[in-house]
């Protein structure tokens, strides 16, 4: 197994699995057949969707499962009752808590149906198979392509070259380590292990677009700074918003070449890097927010951070398990919330023969990081996720709602 993929197997929690959710919806749901025939075109090409995991000499092997049968990875949920979206949230919950089966390959596709003819894909995979970007590239494109934009792309990545930068990855890593902890806060409360998780229901990415230009923002501003102001009105209605305090973000960050997810070659592994960022929510306004987040993401560098953070995961991931549980519970001190942001298919994706109508995800938030809140936009819309431990909220609902009304607001001003 890559480095940077048992780094990621690592992670593992007794009550927190280090694995990707993902949810696709339709307005007329597939067969389970037609599934099966997509999964077995799309992801059975890709070896660890056939492997499981073992240890030899306490180092994670891929080894292929010779026992493996599709039908106890894709398996059909009915509903006796319309598939709502509430009914849907609670199948999803169930669906996301728990860990993975260890004997077999770590991911499974449920087909969740009710009495209405629409119907949903959860798709459960563990990070040490794909980051976000692979996972997306695997799903949607049908068939292995010859061509060589989409031929597997070895080592090169948008990182600097590892030798020239020694000096700048030590004090990528130097900074990150002199991060303060986290102030305790219900972000910060134990983990219990079940697991609840919301979407909203959209907005118009061409709409989001003009508003960041009008505003002299990126998207990926506008979007960090829609969440802040949802934290920080979470954190109010709690009673534990601290003046002048802001709160600690992860971020993932794309190291691969392609930042399109068509042009993904076709490897999977994890190909990425963190970014530690203070989200202000101390500030009063979206605009302060707004302005204080671009100051501070262009003041970084984000992409030496975040090939720092490989390195790093590189060597834990050689090196014991414990080693690199170690260093994650201590890193994830340092934050309270992991935001991600996945550019999906800008067009429309279809399986199992229907076409997609929603798609959203959620990657893991390891250590004691009791949420994860997630960006994607498919076929020209944005939705939010979040997902919560309910040892701080039984309603991440709320969290979504707060963020389209704080994005509204940054659209409107």
């Amino acid at each position: 197994m890559a480095p940077a993929d048992a780094a990621w197997l690592h992670k593992d929690e007794p009550n927190n699995p280090a694995d990707i959710i993902l949810l696709m919806t339709f307005h007329a749901s597939p067969t389970l057949e037609a599934v099966k025939a997509t999964v077995a075109e799309r992801l059975l090409r890709f070896d660890p969707f056939r492997q499981r995991v073992v240890e030899i000499h306490g180092r994670p092997y891929w080894e292929i499962d010779a026992d493996f049968k599709l039908e106890n990875h894709v398996v059909r949920h009915d509903v006796d009752s319309p598939l709502t979206e509430k009914m849907l949230q609670e199948v999803v919950a169930d669906l996301a808590t728990g860990n993975p089966e260890p004997e077999r390959p770590l991911w499974s596709l449920h087909l969740v149906r009710g009495t209405n003819p629409g119907g949903a894909l959860v798709l459960r995979v563990h990070h040490c198979i794909a980051d976000g970007l692979a996972l997306a590239h695997a799903v949607s494109l049908p068939k292995h392509s010859g061509d060589e934009s989409n031929a597997p792309r070895g080592e090169s990545s948008r990182a600097p070259n590892v030798v020239t930068q020694t000096g700048s990855y030590a004090r990528s890593l130097g900074r990150l380590l002199l991060v303060p902890f986290g102030r305790e806060t219900v972000l910060r409360q134990p983990l219990i292990g079940r697991r609840r998780l919301a979407w909203s229901t959209g907005y118009s990415l061409e709409m989001v677009k003009v508003g960041a230009r009008s505003r002299g923002a990126t998207l990926n501003e506008m979007f960090m700074a829609a969440l802040t102001g949802a934290l920080r009105r979470f954190l109010a209605e709690r009673g534990q918003l601290v003046p002048g305090r802001s709160i600690g973000a992860i971020v993932p960050v794309n190291l691969r070449p392609a930042r399109r997810v068509e042009d993904v070659g076709d490897s999977l592994g994890n190909r990425f890097g963190l970014f530690f960022i203070g989200l202000p929510v101390e500030e009063r306004s979206a605009q302060a927010r707004l302005k204080t987040l671009g100051q501070r993401i262009r003041a970084g560098d984000r992409l030496t951070e975040a090939s720092a953070t490989l390195e790093m995961l590189k060597a834990l991931g050689r090196g014991p398990a414990y080693l690199d549980r170690f260093m994650s519970r201590f890193l994830t001190r340092k934050a309270s919330v992991v935001v991600s942001n996945v550019p999906g298919p800008r067009g429309p994706v279809y399986f199992g023969g229907k076409r997609v109508r929603e798609v959203m995800f959620w990657e893991p938030h390891p250590g004691r990081v009791s949420l994860a809140m997630s960006i994607l936009t498919y076929d020209g819309t944005v939705r939010m996720g979040a997902r919560a431990d309910e040892g701080i909220t039984d309603d991440p609902h709320r969290l979504v709602a707060l963020f389209e009304e704080e994005l509204s607001v940054l659209l409107e001003g």
